[in-house]
């Protein structure tokens, strides 16, 4: 499956022609809220393309590392893929089957540019030059044939991830309605929240029965997610309160089995967050007699953590959670990969992918890559500029961005550094707004972290049941992945 970026001019039926599809297949992949309210810079999917890997023709000057630079892979996955027996000897004219990339041809048209295919096509001037050989860029023709690489999976079986989605126990209609459309790309429904009220229980929810026998009947496993949440933020003395009295730990944990039992969940997931870094110990030990309780009874132990590229144990937010220790006794983490940019600014990308990628990086030396889930953020950060502390940004759903900007006659912009979409507009009164979100080709780059770490899949935060994310989003997900059920 292709991504193409909106141009100047497009329409739906120009851009089928352009493929050889029909409007009604662009449609039906894309589910746009209006197929005539295209926007400039709108990424949108291409069905039924991507399937030929891209083969790169050694020249003379290339080595395996240049190579595995230049296409943001390893030389190990290209030795892998092309069976290289010395990696130190590539012959010049040698094919090479490029891993995790695949290819779309394109036959250049009057008017056509280097620079205007890179940018219909999101890929630079420099690949498209080097794959198709070319000795001047400014000069292609008519009638030309060109080799567009494209990101994409490994051709062959498609991996085996996990999923999980945090729900809310409000709009139990549109939580059905979005388990309909999407139940069979969900292994994990996790129920946000039980909060602890710092005495040893919890804060009891409503809508839980019905939750959890709606997440059971689409074979999704539900999961009670406890918190630290009290008047609107996470706190750490609420945390504290737990883990430093045993008497308390004791009954919390004793309390949370009861509502385990009572509503038939598979297990807890553990977000706790803002805690006071001098509790890292502390929080290890409850998470260490945590498991020890739940695998007796056979129920899951999942945790949210917070991202870091290095252990500042010192640091709040990220200080309590000693990701080696942890690693070691949970089934999974989930860790929330995302807020960056969050409402009280500066504007910016929500989950950049060079911050994800550093945390990743870090993550998967101390915690095995089977056991982590990365976090994609569904949802997009609306702030009214010029940025001031009072001015925090409102969330909005990924599928009214695009009416948003329609209607304020804004482009989509792409900053390539963090791959995320972003504009600014003007709304009714005068003032000046800035968005950023996430689109195919941000989460594409997010999954494509999962494949090179051979993550255990990914998961996601909305703070609303339906929309959950946008259509886009699990078309990619179906294409790239098998998605693992209830066992």
């Amino acid at each position: 499956m292709e991504i193409y970026v909106v141009q100047p001019g497009d329409t739906l039926f120009r851009i089928a022609q352009r493929f050889g599809l029909s409007v009604q297949e662009l449609i039906e992949v894309n589910r746009f809220p209006d197929p005539n309210k295209l926007v400039v810079g709108q990424a949108i999917l291409i069905p039924g393309r991507g399937v030929e890997p891209l083969r790169y023709k050694v020249v003379s000057g290339d080595t395996l590392y240049r190579i595995a630079q230049l296409f943001g892979t390893t030389v190990q996955a290209i030795v892998n893929a092309n069976n290289i027996s010395d990696p130190n000897r590539i012959d010049v004219g040698m094919e090479l089957i490029i891993p995790g990339w695949t290819i779309l041809e394109y036959t250049v048209r009057s008017g056509d540019t280097l620079w205007l295919i890179s940018r219909r096509y999101n890929v630079s001037i420099e690949l498209i030059a080097k794959v198709n050989n070319l000795i001047d860029p400014s000069r292609i023709f008519p009638g030309q044939t060109l080799i567009i690489p494209q990101r994409g999976p490994v051709v062959g079986v498609k991996p085996t991830i996990e999923t999980l989605v945090y729900i809310h126990p409000v709009n139990l209609s549109g939580l059905e309605r979005t388990f309909t459309d999407i139940g069979d790309l969900l292994t994990y429904a996790a129920l946000f929240q039980f909060a602890v009220d710092g005495m040893g229980d919890f804060i009891r929810l409503r809508n839980v029965d019905g939750m959890v026998s709606l997440a059971r009947e689409f074979q999704i496993q539900p999961l009670a997610v406890i918190t630290n949440w009290a008047e609107g933020n996470f706190q750490p003395e609420l945390a504290h309160a737990i883990l430093a009295d045993n008497i308390i730990r004791s009954r919390t944990i004793e309390n949370l089995l009861q509502i385990l039992r009572r509503y038939n969940f598979s297990g807890v997931n553990v977000d706790f967050e803002n805690m006071f870094p001098e509790d890292r110990g502390l929080y290890t030990d409850f998470i260490r007699e945590l498991r020890d309780v739940l695998r007796a009874e056979g129920y899951l132990l999942t945790l949210a953590v917070a991202p870091k590229a290095a252990d500042l144990p010192t640091f709040p937010w990220v200080g309590a959670f000693d990701y080696a220790a942890l690693g070691q006794l949970a089934d999974f983490i989930f860790i929330m990969t995302y807020e960056w940019g969050w409402i009280g600014g500066p504007p910016m990308a929500i989950a950049p992918i060079n911050q994800v990628r550093r945390v990743i990086e870090y993550a998967v030396s101390q915690i095995p890559s089977e056991k982590i889930m990365e976090g994609v953020p569904l949802y997009g950060y609306d702030w009214t500029l010029p940025d001031t502390p009072e001015n925090l940004a409102v969330a909005l759903n990924l599928v009214e961005i695009y009416d948003l900007a329609f209607e304020r006659g804004s482009n989509i912009n792409y900053q390539q550094i963090t791959e995320s979409p972003w504009f600014r507009y003007i709304n009714a009164g005068g003032i000046e707004h800035e968005v950023w979100f996430e689109d195919a080709r941000s989460v594409r780059a997010k999954y494509e972290l999962i494949l090179e770490f051979n993550l255990r899949g990914v998961g996601y935060w909305s703070y609303i049941n339906e929309p959950y994310g946008f259509p886009q989003n699990w078309a990619l997900l179906r294409d790239l992945f098998t998605v693992a059920k209830s066992r």
